[in-house]
């Protein structure tokens, strides 16, 4: 009898899961038939093929004949196809800035050394299509853009070069409800300091993920809708848009798109949209007059080019969405702080948030892109003079640990100036710590939270474009565990102070005691 009553019960919840599916799915199959599509005419330029064929049909002319000879010797589709839209191209023709973010080189083939996987995301990648790195995953939605900047990260996923693959709704939505049914958020709110552990680390529900790829914005309204409504039904509360459309062909932003965000609004009114655009110089939001000035208004603002602040403002407009912009820093394009503070300002402006600017990251063929560390550290502080509070950004390297926030750089001790005589020995010791001096980088966001807000501190390297250009230079380093963190005494300091002392048989702790006595006296 028993057994009979419990076989009925377990098989009407059945019954009633399967009718409220199917019921789902007619109400998402009735609602998705007044989505629009609109078909766009970006006059795509792919390939240097795509692009002869542009330029004879009266296309602006971005490179010469013999360039693109040159550009087939050099074989550089092999790393990164040329590719750009007739809007973007007429862009590049009034900006030095935009040619060179978007014009391929042969000198791109010349030096191909860097991570095939940057940052080695593929180590974050539990389902094929995401990475789960932080509190935030991160979807590949789409294996293209409206235009192939082409220092982009993102370029062994554009060309399939990685195992990379493009997310399933379905797979990933079934992670996210498995991994947070796993975790008790309330766990990280009470006194009793309870921890879900997994591999010895802190684990926290996801609560936020980011569409990206490619560009999620050259999917159909469709297709982007699928994205959004299924992360919302998996219990996402912020869905951040990663694009550079606003900047690439901000004329996507058309009416059937926002009718089809209005719709997951709707549906889904406790879930908020963060677009994370991607604006690199003022050329791509400031209109220039003939002379290729910016154009001025009585007020002081700079005049818009018009389609992208429509766009902006149209976005803004709804309360649940906000922009928040990041971009790195490219040589040619914005190692330049005047650019970067004129940018700030006038985003900000207009309502985008300045939210990162990123070192270029170590892909391969980087060197011809990439800003040395410290120089680009040292472009971006001068670029936050005469901002505001809410105007200032951060700058910061997205790396393999992490985040790391470049938050600061000090010169060697000037003892001179400072009217002190150290003993040869001595100043022998500092001078092989310190070298000509330190930069200290923070874990903004970080994967091991047993790291955040940890700090890495080397001595400078001015050729260094990446943090591994400092692996030989560390003092002390944040992501090693507790109580180990200061470089050891022995080896590495014997390394240290080989150049100024015979260390073949040197009790370094005792150089040290003697050299800090000396220094007190």
């Amino acid at each position: 009898m028993t057994t009979e009553t419990n076989a009925t019960n377990t098989a009407a919840p059945a019954k009633k899961k399967l009718k409220n599916k199917r019921d789902k799915t007619r109400r998402l199959s009735n609602l998705k038939k007044g989505i629009k599509e609109s078909h766009f005419h970006r006059y795509i330029q792919h390939d240097v093929q795509g692009y002869e064929r542009y330029l004879a049909k009266g296309g602006v002319q971005l490179y010469s004949e013999k360039e693109l000879a040159e550009l087939k010797t050099a074989g550089i589709s092999k790393r990164l196809p040329p590719r750009a839209t007739g809007y973007y191209l007429d862009l590049a023709s009034r900006s030095k800035a935009i040619t060179n973010l978007i014009k391929a080189r042969p000198e791109e083939m010349e030096d191909l050394s860097g991570e095939k996987d940057p940052s080695n995301q593929l180590k974050y990648s539990p389902v094929s299509g995401l990475l789960h790195k932080y509190e935030l995953v991160l979807l590949y939605v789409v294996r293209t853009c409206s235009s192939w900047c082409r220092y982009c990260y993102r370029s062994d996923f554009l060309t399939s070069k990685t195992e990379k693959d493009i997310a399933s709704i379905k797979e990933i939505t079934d992670y996210i409800k498995q991994h947070n049914a796993s975790v008790n958020e309330e766990d990280y709110t009470t006194d009793k300091d309870k921890r879900m552990v997994e591999s010895e680390k802190e684990r926290y529900p996801i609560r936020e993920a980011l569409l990206s790829g490619g560009d999620p914005m050259v999917l159909s309204n469709n297709n982007l809708f699928d994205y959004l409504d299924g992360l919302a039904e998996a219990g996402v509360r912020m869905i951040r848009i990663g694009t550079k459309e606003l900047a690439f062909f901000p004329h996507r932003f058309d009416d059937n798109f926002f009718d089809m965000i209005d719709l997951f609004h709707s549906l889904h009114p406790d879930t908020s949209l963060a677009f994370m655009v991607h604006f690199s110089h003022p050329d791509e939001l400031l209109q220039k007059d003939e002379n290729g000035k910016y154009i001025k208004k009585p007020n002081g603002h700079y005049v818009r080019i018009p389609v992208v602040e429509q766009a902006i403002h149209r976005l803004r407009s709804r309360n649940f969405i906000t922009l928040e912009n990041q971009a790195p820093i490219i040589d040619g394009v914005n190692d330049d702080p005047k650019a970067l503070r004129r940018l700030q300002i006038e985003l900000k402006r207009t309502g985008v948030n300045n939210h990162y600017y990123f070192q270029c990251r170590e892909i391969e063929g980087h060197k011809i892109f990439a800003v040395p560390v410290e120089k680009a550290y040292q472009i971006h502080r001068d670029s936050q003079k005469g901002l505001s509070g809410i105007e200032k950004s951060r700058f910061a390297l997205s790396t393999e640990f992490g985040k790391l926030e470049v938050a600061g750089m000090i010169d060697a001790p000037d003892f001179k100036k400072l009217g002190v005589d150290l003993p040869p020995e001595a100043m022998g010791f500092v001078k092989a710590l310190i070298g000509e001096g330190l930069i200290f980088f923070k874990a903004h966001r970080v994967p091991d939270t047993s790291f955040q807000g940890g700090l890495i501190i080397a001595r400078r390297n001015p050729k260094a474009l990446w943090i591994t250009g400092y692996n030989d230079r560390i003092l002390y380093d944040g992501r090693r565990p507790e109580g180990d963190r200061w470089t050891p005494l022995g080896n590495t300091l014997k390394t240290l102070l080989a150049p100024v002392v015979d260390v073949g048989n040197l009790d370094v702790a005792k150089v040290a005691e003697k050299a800090l006595r000396q220094t007190m006296n």
